[in-house]
């Protein structure tokens, strides 16, 4: 079976050609090695972007009911409100020991 290798640079775009490659190379079974072997869910887990800035968590639409009080606080901090409670959210569950750091 041969190898397919091609380099993308952060932010480059793949060519048609290049994402068809792709998704050939994804319907062909993957070959583990001493040098490359399956992992496991939790050592799966520990990997961590290299670059954070090229990490975009996967965001889910919720309905939330939370105290106008709290939700008022919020907003009167100005734009980015959403991502402050998230933040808030993350820091209380971590504390909480009921995620891990990211």
């Amino acid at each position: 079976m041969a190898t397919v290798t091609m380099k993308l640079n952060p932010g480059d775009q793949p060519t048609i050609e290049q994402i068809k490659e792709i998704e050939v190379a994804s319907k062909k079974p993957i070959k583990f090695t001493e040098d490359a072997p399956e992992l496991s869910d939790e050592e799966l887990s520990q990997f961590k972007p290299a670059d954070p800035k090229y990490y975009r968590p996967t965001k889910e639409l919720i309905s939330l009911r939370l105290d106008a009080v709290l939700v008022d606080a919020f907003k009167s901090t100005g734009k980015g409100y959403q991502t402050k409670i998230n933040e808030a959210l993350w820091k209380g569950a971590q504390e909480m020991g009921i995620i891990k750091q990211q």
